[in-house]
């Protein structure tokens, strides 16, 4: 075994001290964090989108500013809800996480911070509450005593959009036509728009209102004119602006107030998610029950990612030995079955190494971010260690392994070159990554027949099970397919190992057919 554990530990240190991983290792969390950096300074600096508005009919212009100034608001509240989560004392707010998703016994009841401006569910209701209450002014000056020391007053945000005044030519425009038509050289940049604050820009989308438009079946449609198609938030506010304009309308043909329908409309039914499978205390779901649920699902991911990558560098470097002839020196130590193991073994140590060091800065991170409260990666870390869902992982992380670094391992035996491998990675890739598509199925529906069809398909039974841990499967369905698993993973072994041991010295690679041939011969 000395051999084997020599090969293994020169595979293994070939690439986790290489500088290659070395700076994957750095570079993947400073990425996570750019990213996410990036992601905040594009919304922070999205323009403002200006728009303008052709009303025929003088009645709906208004409820598109009413709803514009609405989302407005409401996005400045999760933001000031956010503000108050990073800021605020230790101990000052209740430990709810994620806003909208309840948290077991949290309640913002305990917080010193006025109920509210203190963070809560974000609603209509909470919002004209808000407002009466003073406004992100009254707000700001009720949390003061309770935030960190030397910290700035909360910044309200950009407005997304903005109605400015039609050009005077398309004001000028008598029929719904002539105003499409004057508006084209505006929506194509061809013509800058006066913007409000007097400077010229570009006018991100018009919205026309034909005369005669409302609920009535036969009634003509409002227009809704943009270049950008992949931009709908505009495109959702209005025709939400006027569905509740035509609503409002139908209520006061029934003899109610605008007020009554604001009322009827800021109703939210409380609404609470239970599992069945807990006491009645116990049953209510909170974020760690989400987060346990999502577990699985990243756990498989990451098993596909790891499996196709280490896989790949088997590959590579039992190509690259048998071109440079490095093969010929090792076997001339070792056994054709020792080198095979040891490359096992320290190719599977570097596909362990990767999760490891990220679990491990996840624990550091929890540790340093969790200030006496629970936080995310807290409880993500917790979830993985207070379940099985780690032993899962690891048991199906080998299963996997083995069955795909052993088919790697035989087409790098019977290829002199990456063009050699190519002819077998075609259909290897296939299997691969052919359950992705019902990855999702799977997750949605984890008992349903694709998971079951997956789960007992052997070479896709760890990424099914995984998927499935949390969702408490037949565990005779489990323990059978594993154990087919297992059978094919050791017939596959006896064959593939047969092909490494008998083509890794041959000095031209085996034909297609001769392949077969190989995996019936005994080394």
């Amino acid at each position: 075994m000395r051999q084997v554990f020599l090969i293994a530990w020169r595979e293994y240190k070939q690439y986790v001290f290489s500088r290659g991983f070395l700076l994957f290792i750095v570079m993947f969390p400073l990425g996570l964090v750019a990213f996410t950096a990036a992601m905040g300074l594009i919304e922070r600096t999205k323009p403002t989108r200006a728009f303008v508005v052709y009303d025929q009919t003088g009645a709906y212009a208004d409820d598109i500013d009413r709803e514009v100034e609405r989302r407005y608001l409401l996005e400045a509240l999760a933001g000031w809800d956010a503000y108050l989560r990073v800021n605020a004392r230790e101990g000052v707010l209740a430990d709810e996480i994620l806003p909208g998703l309840p948290v077991g016994g949290a309640s913002d009841d305990s917080s010193p911070i006025p109920s509210p401006f203190a963070p809560d569910e974000i609603s209509d209701a909470r919002l004209r509450a808000f407002q009466e209450a003073g406004g992100f002014d009254a707000a700001q000056a009720a949390a003061r005593p309770f935030l960190k020391s030397n910290i700035a007053n909360f910044t309200m945000p950009r407005p997304q959009f903005e109605r400015i005044d039609l050009p005077t030519d398309v004001s000028e425009s008598e029929t719904l036509a002539q105003a499409e038509e004057r508006l084209r050289p505006y929506l194509l940049e061809q013509k800058g728009v006066r913007l409000n604050d007097g400077e010229v820009g570009k006018l991100f989308a018009a919205i026309l209102i034909p005369e005669g438009f409302s609920a009535a079946p036969e009634a003509p449609a409002a227009q809704y004119w943009s270049r950008n198609l992949t931009d709908n938030a505009l495109e959702s506010l209005v025709d939400n602006a006027l569905e509740t304009a035509l609503k409002r309308e139908a209520v006061a043909e029934l003899g109610l107030s605008q007020a009554a329908l604001d009322e009827v409309s800021a109703i939210a039914a409380p609404f609470d998610s239970f599992r069945p499978d807990r006491e009645a205390e116990e049953a209510q779901l909170g974020i760690q029950d989400r987060i346990e649920t999502a577990m699985p699902a990243a756990l498989t991911y990451m098993l596909l990612v790891i499996i196709f990558g280490v896989g790949n560098l088997l590959l590579t470097n039992t190509i690259e030995e048998r071109s440079n002839k490095i093969v010929e020196i090792l076997l001339s130590s070792v056994t054709a079955g020792q080198l095979m193991m040891g490359k096992l073994i320290g190719i599977a140590a570097v596909g362990l190494t990767m999760p490891a060091i990220f679990l491990i800065g996840g624990l550091g991170a929890s540790f340093i971010g969790a200030s006496g409260d629970e936080n995310f990666i807290a409880i993500a870390i917790g979830s993985l260690f207070s379940s099985p869902l780690l032993l899962i992982y690891f048991f199906y992380f080998f299963c996997a392994y083995l069955i795909f670094a052993m088919i790697f391992l035989a087409i790098g035996a019977v290829s002199n070159s990456l063009q050699d491998a190519q002819s077998y990675m075609g259909p290897v890739m296939l299997l691969v990554f052919a359950p992705l598509p019902f990855m999702i199925m799977v997750f949605q529906n984890p008992n349903g027949f694709i998971a079951s069809v997956l789960t007992w398909i052997p070479i896709y039974t760890p990424y099914a099970v995984m998927m499935r841990a949390a969702a408490d499967p037949p565990l005779w369905e489990i323990v059978g397919a594993t154990a087919l698993m297992l059978a094919f993973a050791l017939v596959l072994i006896r064959f593939m190992g047969r092909i490494f041991r008998n083509a890794i010295l041959q000095a031209s690679p085996p034909k297609m057919r001769e392949v077969w041939r190989l995996a019936r011969k005994q080394a």
